[in-house]
This record gives structure tokens, sequence and C-alpha cells, in this order.
């Protein structure tokens, strides 16, 4: 996250309480919805990684700490990549739709293996700073240059947004322009930070998913739970 060890936090515990709700809710539409449900418990994990990290950057003599960069960027690298398609395929009722975010999310995994791997492994690589009160996470051996970087970011979007406004459930096509949004955002106005920030903002919006599961409890909107299908 950035701005501040406690809006980390803040941030952190609420969504975990909101991804509780949404998992109590999960109950009548069925398993396949339970990737969705998960959303905002896992980026309030990975906000509170940032807030051990915030502080122990916000000290005098900053030394940033490994471990929880390193939980951070796993959600941040590998998680999300997967984790997003994976989700989108359990709920998606078209058959073709279903098989491109099942590839989508194995390239996601793919990806984010390809991105994570060598920082957990080489963690001395990474590089920290505080950069315009957010954190900046830099790994120049595997990003040299400012193309490559933009690239990545680029990839990484496509992977992440295209399972979602492809959906075929209105409010997961909703999701997804706000996740894009956010992407957008994070490019024009925090390039500086775009891992820290873009989480951040993903993982407000990721509150959304507490709304949507309720609203389709309420209007019994799941039509099949066999296929979990959302109207």
């Amino acid at each position: 996250m950035c701005f501040s060890a406690t809006a980390s936090f803040v941030a952190g515990a609420a969504l975990i309480a909101g991804g509780a709700v949404a998992l109590r809710r999960t109950g009548s539409l069925g398993p396949r919805f339970l990737g969705f449900a998960v959303f905002p418990l896992f980026f309030g994990v990975q906000q509170l990684s940032e807030g051990a990290l915030w502080l122990t950057m916000s000290g005098p003599d900053p030394v940033p700490s490994g471990g929880a960069a390193l939980v951070f960027l796993f959600f941040a690298y590998w998680f999300w990549p997967f984790w997003v398609p994976l989700s989108s395929a359990l709920v998606e009722p078209d058959p073709f739709r279903r098989r491109v975010f099942w590839g989508l999310a194995a390239f996601g995994f793919s990806l984010g293996a390809t991105l994570f791997l060598p920082v957990l492994v080489r963690p001395e690589t990474l590089e920290i700073y505080l950069v315009k009160h957010s954190i900046q996470y830099e790994n120049p051996s595997m990003f040299p240059g400012e193309t490559a970087k933009i690239v990545a970011r680029l990839v990484y979007a496509v992977v992440i947004c295209l399972p979602l406004l492809g959906s075929s459930h209105p409010r997961i096509r909703i999701f997804g322009g706000l996740i894009l949004a956010s992407v957008v955002v994070g490019f024009v106005f925090a390039a500086y930070a775009f891992t820290s920030i873009w989480c951040f903002l993903a993982a407000i919006i990721s509150g959304y998913i507490v709304y949507m599961v309720i609203a389709i409890g309420r209007e019994d909107a799941l039509v099949d739970p066999s296929r979990g299908n959302l109207s």
C-alpha cells in the first residue's frame, strides 16, 4: 500500500473484516464463487504486510523488512495474475470464455513465477525506496530499462483486466471496469511506485466484492448453483 503504515493497517483490517462477511454470504451462492469472495481477505493480508514494511522504513535509519516485502510481492507478482482469471473461469457459464480464462490463469501463473521466484531466490536484488510518500519496488536485474518495465506492466494489466471485463456477469464487469480505472490511474499518476499504489487502489476497490456478494444473495441472482451463473 501507499501513504503510511496507519493507512495500510486500517485498510488491511477493514478488508479482512469485509472478506469475512463475503465468505459467510457465499453459502447460498455455491463454492465456485469463493474465488471472488476471498478477494478482500487476501488484499487485506497484502496491505498488512506492507504496513509492516512501512514500520521498518519510517525510522531515522530505515532498513526495509525483506520478509514483509516478499509477502507483499508474492500477492502482487504471483497470486493476483493467477487468481483473478481463475476466479473468473470458475463462475463463467460460457464455455468459450471459460476456456480463455483458464488459459489466462495458466499464463498468469507462469508470469507470476517469472516475476516472483527470482526475487524469492535472490531477495538482495530487490531495491525498496520511499518516493513521494509511497513505497517503490525496483528490480534492476529483471527490468534494466523503462521499456521492459512498461511492457511487463501492460501484459500484467491484460491478464488481470481481460477476464473481469470479458465476464458474462454484469457485476463482475463493473468490478473489472473499476480495476481497469485503477490501472490507468497508476500508469498516469503514479508510475514511480506503480506496484504499491495500484495494489492499494485495487484493494480498496475489492470492497465492491462484499457489496456484490450481498446483493446477489438478496436477489437470489444465482440461477444455476452447479455452474455458478449470476444474473
